[in-house]
């Protein structure tokens, strides 16, 4: 649906007038991006965190819906190598939720200010159902280019952050509470949750990263489809090898939730080896390197452990279609 969306959107002007902000970057990365009149330059952002789609109030409490939309958003920031500067919101609530629309409004404002994007404005409607609309304005790192989807080259590495899969096992450990399971959940368990329910977006890392590598973006929809996405701007193909992704779980389903899962707000960089880990070292940034860039007619490819290579499917989490047949909540 975003290709279609895209693909009927008229064509930007260029340039501006003197002493006005002119934009260098439209639709298709992260986030827009102004040049700023004596230097500098302005990324904006806005997310979506819609009941039923994004999440459910059965399974997420009020304060994690508000944090979790903020959260997001300011991801894509991060994902441009960026720092957020200030938050605004869209909060629609049924009349009768007050209560409930004031307590994630609160919640969202806590996790702005936090990040360093104090919420500075905003606007509320009656609705349905509860939704929160999120904008996030940020700065590029000076002297530092942007991180884009688009740059990735053939024989580049391909590195992500932290781990992957903690926040879709997280999401079916609360699915399991909620039909009844009571088992106690042990230190591992609470800290998929977490991920779940209150993610960190990778600021420091798109920061440091932002000189080093040729592409980036966050991993909000798995890493399978991000890495589709990332392959498809750059012009390239890539090859992920299965053992040396990062699991934030153990078990059968850790690699499916790793590769399709979403939600985990790390982030996927393409880049020179050495320089790029170089880099991560330098700021202590937590990066593994999962796979290759290769050339664009050899796909996009999962290498098993016994070295066995298998088309990865362009999957993960779908908001356009989450609410009519594959519901993330």
């Amino acid at each position: 649906m975003l290709r279609r969306v895209l693909d009927v959107l008229p064509a930007l002007p260029g340039g501006g007038g003197e002493g006005v902000p002119h934009l260098i970057l439209g639709p298709g990365d992260d986030a827009a991006a102004f040049a700023w009149p004596g230097g500098g330059t302005l990324l904006l952002t806005t997310d979506a965190a819609e009941e039923g789609v994004h999440f459910d109030r059965r399974l997420h409490p009020l304060r994690a819906i508000g944090r979790r939309a903020v959260a997001a958003a300011v991801s894509d920031i991060a994902a441009m190598g960026g720092r957020p500067v200030g938050t605004l919101i869209s909060l629609v609530a049924p009349p009768a939720e007050e209560t409930a629309a004031a307590r994630i409004a609160e919640a969202a404002a806590e996790r702005a200010a936090e990040l360093g994007a104090p919420l500075v404005g905003g606007n509320i409607t009656a609705g349905e159902r509860i939704g929160l609309h999120v904008a996030v304005a940020g700065a590029g790192t000076p002297g530092a280019p942007l991180l884009r989807r688009r740059g990735a080259k053939p024989g580049d590495g391909l590195f992500v952050t932290g781990s992957l899969g903690g926040a879709a096992l997280g999401l079916s450990l609360l699915r399991r509470r909620k039909e009844g399971e009571t088992t106690p959940l042990d230190p591992e368990e609470e800290a998929l949750v977490a991920r779940q329910l209150d993610p960190a977006p990778r600021l420091d890392a798109g920061a440091a990263l932002a000189g080093a590598a040729h592409a980036g973006m966050d991993l909000s929809d798995g890493l399978a489809l991000d890495l589709h996405r990332l392959a498809v701007a750059s012009g390239v193909g890539a090859c992920v090898q299965a053992a040396r992704v990062p699991l934030a779980g153990r078990g059968a389903q850790s690699l499916e939730a790793a590769l399709f899962g979403g939600e985990d707000y790390e982030l996927l960089i393409a880049g020179p080896r050495q320089t790029v880990r170089a880099a991560a070292r330098e700021a202590e940034v937590p990066l593994t390197q999962v796979g290759r860039v290769t050339a664009a007619g050899e796909g996009i490819r999962l290498e098993r452990a016994d070295g066995v290579a298998e088309p990865l499917p362009r999957r993960g989490w779908d908001s356009w279609t989450a609410g009519r047949r594959n519901p993330k909540s």
